[in-house]
């Protein structure tokens, strides 16, 4: 919970040692949360590196991430962190299933922030389960990670350890990752969604 004990708790307490909070993440077991200064802390869980820390010790407490400013949006998922910087580059940590992090490999687990591989311009990012989205200023949404039901939207199946290109999609100003789905709504106000259909989530 952040205040430093593993007390169970049925009503709101204050996390220790945080202060101008502008945005938070809940991930499978731990948090994530970004300062006004563009830092970012987290706390909980972190078998798989996902706090960032250069560890794989738990924190019970909000614990500064290793190496990063001027963060704008994070997303805390299952057992990685992805993070958007305010010069349009994405980072991620903590597990590297299904080429999560992006950056050509599969399986390592990465204790620190690495940048995501040939991705640049984005001004918005969503992540779920297996896969993240990007959403870069021309408008064009870029994938990667796992794809067993087509949620990278580039006509395969296949896992990207890289960003891949949503296929024929232009004019998206808002993206949302669902645990095997991907969802972007674009400047016409239309709402447009990609997976294989025999899934219910």
């Amino acid at each position: 919970m952040g205040n430093g004990t593993t007390n169970e708790i049925a009503e709101p307490l204050q996390v220790s040692g945080l202060n101008n909070i502008i945005a938070i993440s809940a991930g499978y077991g731990f948090n994530l949360a970004l300062k006004d200064d563009g830092t970012v802390y987290a706390w909980g869980y972190n078998y798989y590196g996902q706090l960032g820390d250069g560890t794989n010790n738990n924190s019970l407490i909000p614990i500064k991430v290793n190496g990063l400013f001027d963060v704008k949006d994070i997303f805390a998922s299952k057992y990685n962190s992805i993070v958007l910087k305010s010069d349009g580059t994405v980072w991620a940590w903590g597990s590297n299933s299904y080429g999560l992090l992006g950056y050509g490999t599969i399986n390592e687990i990465s204790y620190v922030p690495v940048q995501v591989k040939d991705l640049s311009d984005v001004n918005a990012i969503a992540s779920k389960y297996g896969h993240n989205l990007a959403l870069k200023n021309d408008g064009t949404v870029w994938a990667w990670g796992y794809n067993s039901n087509g949620q990278l939207g580039n006509d395969t199946l296949i896992n990207s350890y890289v960003p891949v290109k949503v296929k024929a999609l232009t004019d998206v100003t808002y993206i949302e990752a669902g645990a095997y789905h991907s969802l972007a709504q674009k400047s016409d106000g239309t709402v447009w969604a990609w997976a294989l259909t025999n899934t219910d989530n």
